[in-house]
């Protein structure tokens, strides 16, 4: 049987739309006075505002163009039509608008952990880490805060000045930037009216700089380590090696395959996929990794895809269980990242020139660097890390490899 109505024309206030909110054969509600519709979700739960532009000039060329205003019922029609008037005015000196349903702070928060967790351009470590601080630090203090008249002194109480008392300097600021982030994107999808948090800078409230974190692992403990390493299994001391010896970070090493192992040019090609600045990466091996590279293949089954593959064999171990693995070798005293600071260091204190450090790490590039620098520097590469393999063997790298030519 046809509906008879699909769409009712009435004076739209909220006592008309509870009014026909019960009939199923009524999917929207066209107003008489103004070119607006309301149209019922599905579940007669909810609808959407919207707007209708038939002008001229509405970038159409007059063809009907729709605009959602908002949703029902968080957006009342009370509410809306003291609101409509302001918006028509706006309309007519082309002064566009968003009329938002958003109420607080924990509307935009909320939405925008759905956002990153559906963005594909954005790591997977990276969309745990802004879901983390959101519900746990962001949420907790400014869910109620209301999106209308907030100054910097509520986000300072509320945010900066709690926060600060439990974590560094540098944390506190990565948290705000998050806070940044969320209305910044909400503001360029047009779903805030206003961003409250436009005009607001982290110096607003803290004007020391954050120092960079200090690595805890050092030189004169690489020795002790490497005893260390030699009880640990191949798979667990082979990630902490690997990793040592090439500064790579924790997922660039951890998903690393045979198939990326190039034994002809003797280079780790590391796939653009697996790493943080999204910059295929190659680096350089020695004759002390080659040699430590062919010990460990020794050690798995034949036709392993895999360096360090988890219990099923046909996927890389996670990041938690790599995690692991560096508990077991630090005594829970660093982590794999400090493991890349140390190459970092050693390779400035070897007299490596900076540039060729930061490629080794596969640091990303000044927009000026990019312009003006092409060479791509994999001989100097290839000599700062055999500068820098043959200190680790003065350490007792040459434990693990046990080559003894051709050695810087």
């Amino acid at each position: 049987m046809t509906a008879k109505y699909k769409t009712k024309r009435t004076r739209i206030s909220d006592r008309s739309i509870e009014r026909h909110l019960s009939n199923m054969d009524i999917t929207r509600l066209r107003d008489e006075r103004y070119a607006l519709e309301l149209r019922f979700h599905t579940s007669r739960k909810s609808g959407s505002w919207y707007l209708v532009d038939k002008r001229s000039n509405n970038g159409r060329n007059g063809r009907a163009k729709w605009e959602r205003l908002g949703c029902w019922p968080q957006l009342k029609a009370s509410a809306l039509f003291e609101l409509l008037p302001l918006k028509l005015a706006q309309m007519a000196t082309q002064s566009e608008t968003t009329i938002s349903d958003w109420l607080t702070f924990g509307d935009c928060l909320r939405w925008y952990v759905g956002h990153v967790s559906s963005s594909k351009q954005i790591s997977t470590s990276r969309r745990s880490a802004v879901k983390s601080v959101i519900t746990k630090h962001l949420l907790p203090a400014l869910d109620e805060l209301p999106l209308d008249g907030v100054k910097k002194h509520h986000i300072k109480q509320l945010v900066i000045w709690p926060l600060q008392e439990q974590y560094e300097l540098r944390t506190v600021k990565g948290y705000f930037a998050i806070l940044k982030a969320a209305f910044m994107q909400a503001s360029r999808e047009e779903l805030l009216a206003y961003n409250p948090m436009s005009a607001m800078q982290f110096a607003d409230f803290i004007q020391a700089k954050a120092k960079p974190k200090e690595g805890k692992l050092h030189p004169p403990m690489v020795k002790p380590l490497f005893v260390h390493l030699q009880s640990l299994l191949w798979p667990e001391r082979m990630l902490v090696l690997m990793q040592l010896a090439h500064g790579t970070r924790i997922s660039e090493t951890r998903l690393a395959r045979w198939c990326h192992i190039d034994w002809d040019n003797r280079l780790w090609r590391i796939p653009a996929s697996h790493t943080k600045t999204k910059e295929a990466l190659h680096l350089p091996l020695t004759e002390q990794v080659i040699a430590l590279l062919r010990a460990y293949q020794a050690t798995q089954p034949k036709g392993t895809l895999l360096l360090f593959p988890s219990s099923n064999l046909k996927e890389a171990i996670g990041k938690d269980a790599a995690n692991d693995v560096y508990q077991k070798a630090s005594n829970g005293e660093w982590t794999s990242h400090d493991c890349r600071k140390l190459a970092r260091t050693r390779l400035a204190d070897l007299g490596v020139d900076k540039f060729v450090g930061e490629r080794i790490l596969n640091h990303k590039l000044s927009d000026l660097d990019q312009a003006y620098i092409h060479t791509t520097t994999e001989s100097l590469k290839r000599e700062a890390l055999q500068t820098y393999h043959a200190w680790l063997d003065l350490q007792g790298f040459i434990i693990f490899h046990g080559k003894t030519e051709g050695r810087s």
